[in-house]
């Protein structure tokens, strides 16, 4: 009897940190642990969203589901992508992520990646987006991201625009949210800056000995170069007074 009761303990342990069969992920360091992944509902979700509007919502889905309808500001990158664990990479890991799926096990998968990735906070949508739908939250239908032909720069074409300009590199991707959101900065930028300075914008994907070489981790980043010699390197949304100061420095 002592050993069934016993035995019983340890199964009651085992399952005890179980969510509709996901679990929330901790890194050990230093004697320490740290909740990475954790695990939430479509309301606490929401909360979340609310409070951390720093963060990036993650929707790994298809093409065709996206197609329907998604959160709003979702960058996205479909799971069963071959290249999304690249495309992962590159996301600031020093904001909390958002990420869901349909109904919660890509998501959860994902986020267990992530967790061994160095990403200090993601938390993953229980139920997926059809909870999120049925809880009554606002989606947005507008037949998910148009994905367009990107210009391919070599090394060589690089350098011969940075040799003796004043350059603002712009590393991107369309899948992106917080990249497409400073287009417009991007573009008002240009029109500035006319004639005084080259503003380069570089998708990350396609170009990607060129992430390399620049040593890009995660996007969006601006690089400020001026004859060859980096004075500027911002990560994330950046506001445009910000990136305005550093070029106005540098003239």
């Amino acid at each position: 009897m002592k050993n069934i009761l016993i035995s019983l303990i340890v199964l009651a342990t085992l399952f005890s940190g179980c969510s509709n069969g996901q679990q929330n992920s901790t890194v050990t360091s230093d004697n320490q642990q740290t909740l990475v992944v954790e695990n939430v509902n479509a309301q606490k979700l929401n909360e979340l969203i609310t409070q951390h509007p720093e963060g990036i919502v993650l929707d790994v889905r298809t093409p065709e589901e996206i197609a329907k309808g998604h959160l709003a500001n979702a960058s996205i990158i479909d799971f069963y992508d071959e290249t999304f664990q690249q495309k992962v990479k590159m996301i600031r890991k020093d904001v909390p992520v958002f990420v869901y799926c349909a109904a919660g096990s890509r998501s959860a998968k994902a986020a267990e990646l992530m967790s061994t990735m160095g990403f200090t906070k993601v938390y993953n949508l229980e139920g997926g987006y059809n909870g999120w739908v049925s809880a009554g939250y606002e989606t947005v239908n507008d037949g998910g991201v148009t994905v367009s032909k990107a210009e391919i720069f070599s090394s060589e074409q690089l350098a011969s625009l940075l040799k003796n300009n004043l350059v603002l590199l712009d590393f991107h991707t369309t899948w992106c949210i917080p990249c497409r959101k400073m287009v417009p900065v991007i573009d008002a930028l240009k029109k500035e800056f006319a004639g005084k300075v080259f503003i380069q914008s570089i998708d990350a994907d396609t170009n990607k000995e060129l992430t390399e070489q620049y040593k890009v981790v995660s996007i969006p980043v601006f690089i400020l170069i001026k004859d060859g010699k980096e004075l500027m390197r911002k990560t994330g949304l950046t506001a445009k007074e910000e990136l305005e100061s550093e070029i106005n420095k540098a003239l």
